[in-house]
């Protein structure tokens, strides 16, 4: 039941969000102990993309690993909050959160603004 059933190559051409750069070419190369269509494995792996870059922009950018609020409630109601901050900004047209961080950090009418 478990076990190699399949490797996967994906190539991809990537594009850096505000950048006058050429697109690059990556390729990546996967381990399946399933086999899969070749739209399967599509969904997957950018479905599994998705959940990681949110992952590291709250770990990077928000510290989130490096919190030490770690009882009761409050590490979950802080993880909240700061998906709904990388929701919010991600809706506007900054280059990268850290920017907007700066942009926003003493700006609480935008702030506002955001949430209505």
């Amino acid at each position: 039941m478990y076990g190699i059933k399949e490797f996967v190559k994906i190539i991809r051409t990537t594009y850096k969000k505000c950048s006058d750069k050429k697109p690059s070419i990556e390729t990546s190369y996967y381990i399946s102990s399933k086999h899969m269509s070749a739209k399967d494995y599509n969904y997957g792996i950018r479905a599994h993309w998705g959940v990681e870059s949110m992952h590291y922009v709250k770990d990077v950018t928000f510290g989130e690993d490096a919190s030490l609020i770690r009882t009761g409630n409050a590490p979950i109601n802080f993880s909240i909050i700061r998906n709904i901050v990388i929701n919010l900004l991600r809706k506007k047209d900054y280059i990268s959160f850290p920017q907007a961080i700066r942009m926003l950090g003493g700006d609480i009418e935008e702030l506002v603004r955001m949430v209505v």
